[in-house]
């Protein structure tokens, strides 16, 4: 019995003490709650800026522009107030959206600005008087349009192609080769090839298919934007060919007579192409307006050569002469 008594007893004692301190806790985030609910509302009568993404439209074109340089689809915008008013600004669920018309912009001939003064007289309409605008990026835009002329023009690679050892790079194939491009009238003549991107491909050891972006002027538009380039590449094999040594620019009553008549030639290739490449791709001569008077020798000119070839050497590279007159 007496135990039970002092059991009792201490249960009352330890949930009396529990009762003290949750008291003690629930005053604290009574006072917490105030607290926050005074920072909130100090906050709230403040200014204070904010940071939106617009979306952006330019309407009203005319029918015989085009516009060659891209728009960005968003613009962001830092905007001020009290807090109140940013904090009903942000919750309106509507599409931010701002429309430019291209008859406001300042036309230079051949591109249209939009400028810090127009950023601010679109804005200070749309944000209403208890908001302000306060700043914009990209702060200035300059759209540069054609009125319509046009014409093609072939396509570059404006990379860099390494292949490991072994292998050889036999060129690129490029498809559309060419490209239609709309330019202000000032560039119009002045553009007679496009690049494509400037990017690098390293220790290759297989042709690869790749889609590459154009890299035009600024204010020039491409039609297609890209194109499709073929990297070859192939495992190299060393070829010897014998070639027959022709003289050039030989006056009609002179007859020239390189000993010996015939040099061998030896180059890389790739193995797809070793059986193709013969003879009569090349031409290597001695050019009678080098042979001067006293020369024992004469070097040798390789004229022409076929494509996908590399390490090209002639022995000899000099051969003897002798002139003769009809």
């Amino acid at each position: 019995m007496f135990r039970k008594l002092k059991f009792f007893v201490k249960r009352l004692v330890k949930s009396a003490r529990m009762f003290r301190v949750n008291r003690e806790f629930l005053v604290f985030l009574v006072f917490l709650l105030v607290a926050v609910v005074f920072w909130f509302l100090q906050t709230f009568k403040e200014d204070t800026s904010v940071t939106v993404n617009y979306e952006l439209e330019l309407t009203g074109v005319p029918k015989n522009v085009i516009l060659t340089s891209d728009i960005p689809k968003e613009v962001t915008v830092t905007v001020t107030g009290r807090g109140f008013s940013i904090l009903d600004y942000l919750t309106k669920t509507e599409k931010r959206k701002v429309s430019i018309d291209y008859s406001m912009l300042a036309d230079d001939g051949d591109k249209v600005t939009i400028d810090a003064n127009v950023w601010k007289r679109l804005f200070s309409r749309a944000l209403g008087s208890s908001l302000k605008f306060s700043s914009i990026n990209p702060s200035m835009l300059e759209i540069y349009y054609s009125t319509g002329a046009h014409k093609y023009v072939p396509v570059e690679f404006g990379g860099k192609v390494r292949v490991e050892e072994q292998y050889v790079f036999c060129g690129i194939e490029i498809n559309p080769l060419y490209v239609d491009i709309y330019a202000p009238d000032a560039q119009f003549d002045t553009i007679s090839v496009i690049r494509t991107e400037r990017i690098s491909y390293t220790q290759l050891k297989d042709t690869m298919h790749v889609r590459l972006a154009l890299a035009p002027p600024r204010g020039v538009k491409c039609v297609p934007d890209s194109v499709n380039a073929t990297i070859c590449v192939d495992l190299f094999t060393t070829k010897k060919l014998q070639l027959p040594v022709f003289a050039e620019h030989v006056p009609d009553n002179i007859i020239v007579r390189p000993f010996p008549s015939t040099v061998s030639i030896t180059f890389r290739v790739g193995s797809s192409l070793y059986a193709d490449i013969t003879e009569k791709d090349f031409a290597v001569v001695i050019d009678y307006d080098n042979i001067k008077p006293g020369d024992k020798r004469c070097p040798l000119i390789l004229r022409s050569q076929p494509d996908g070839i590399s390490n090209v050497q002639i022995s000899p590279n000099s051969v003897e002469y002798i002139i003769e007159k009809q």
